[in-house]
């Protein structure tokens, strides 16, 4: 029988989660049943991916550097109360994990029988100082309370939400899924006209946003040492706040020349079709979805040991390189 399913994701920047919350809603969709994908904010590059058997509900709050303000989010937790009223769904999916917090909320004020899903995606563990952060906690245990299974992208993920008082017997550990790896997309890409200007040499790929736990400026120095001896070209593919200030360090570090930023690409065959190495440097990985793609894609990878997905990923090194989060 057709269910009312309904997925949450806070926005449809370009980020795996988001990403892997529409291609989820499309292949319910598909399935026959009735599929809402409700962000509050519908700008980025994902929204193309959804299907048009997907209902969107975009409440089109601004975002905030990496976020919502204090008043979008009251905004948002109301009119997120009155979809889950008016929607009635069988279940509700959502992330990442302050979204989780509060589409719970939004649950209870709605009086929603819905199954809930909250995903979790980082590993992270909530802070315990400033009224904010004890709100959160206290959102943390509605989440707990409220939540028909807590699904974990991995295993160290799951082991951080029983450390943060999750029942172990609600946490499932489901990894991220992995479409089918798409065909060449015919038409070209500026960055692989850029690509093809910057002479010849090895190309070492890696995408995520650029933000601090992605530590792309640890990729950048390793790159540097590299460069010192031997031709090779860097492409980072993804969007995100710390773009200029990578650029000028990359810059500033004499290799500019030598590394492309690509920017955000909805052709994931082409990105890893481009290259010779994939390289994943986080501080922190919930899973590590590229690190999949790029396999699949027969792309040799190095990633950091980033708790928790890398490890559990490569199989403790014997699908690929690890090797010291920020080392160099």
């Amino acid at each position: 029988m057709a269910k009312r399913i309904v997925f949450h994701i806070a926005s449809l920047r370009g980020g795996g989660a988001e990403r892997v919350f529409v291609l989820m809603a499309n292949e319910l969709a598909s399935r026959g049943h009735d599929v809402t994908l409700f962000t509050w904010n519908a700008q980025g590059p994902n929204a193309a991916l959804r299907s048009l058997a997907v209902h969107l509900v975009d409440f089109d709050l601004p975002i905030r550097g990496e976020g919502y303000g204090k008043w979008e989010t009251l905004k948002g937790i109301v009119r997120s109360a009155g979809l889950f009223s008016r929607l009635a769904p069988h279940a509700v999916y959502s992330a990442p994990e302050f979204a989780n917090l509060l589409v719970a909320l939004a649950l209870l004020l709605a009086r929603s029988r819905a199954r809930f899903f909250p995903s979790f995606h980082a590993a992270a563990s909530l802070p315990s100082s400033s009224l904010g952060a004890r709100i959160a906690v206290w959102l943390s245990a509605l989440v707990a309370a409220r939540a028909t299974k807590a699904i974990a992208v991995s295993t160290g993920v799951g082991r951080d939400l029983a450390a943060r008082g999750f029942p172990k017997s609600k946490i499932v550990v489901i990894n991220n899924p992995l479409p089918p790896v798409a065909a060449l997309e015919q038409d070209s890409h500026a960055w692989q006209a850029q690509l093809a200007t910057m002479g010849d040499g090895p190309v070492i790929a890696t995408a995520g946003r650029l933000v601090p736990v992605k530590d792309h400026r640890t990729l950048l120095r390793a790159f540097a040492i590299l460069r010192a001896g031997r031709r090779a070209r860097l492409v980072i593919f993804g969007e995100g706040p710390l773009a200029v200030e990578l650029r000028a360090y990359a810059q500033g570090t004499g290799i500019g020349a030598d590394v492309l930023f690509a920017g955000y690409v909805n052709d994931p065959a082409a990105c890893y079709a481009a290259a010779d190495l994939f390289v994943l440097s986080s501080t922190s990985e919930g899973f590590g979805n590229v690190l999949v793609e790029a396999m699949a894609a027969s792309v040799p990878v190095v990633s950091t040991d980033a708790p928790h997905g890398p490890r559990e990923i490569l199989g403790d090194g014997r699908f690929g390189a690890l090797v010291p989060v920020g080392d160099a």
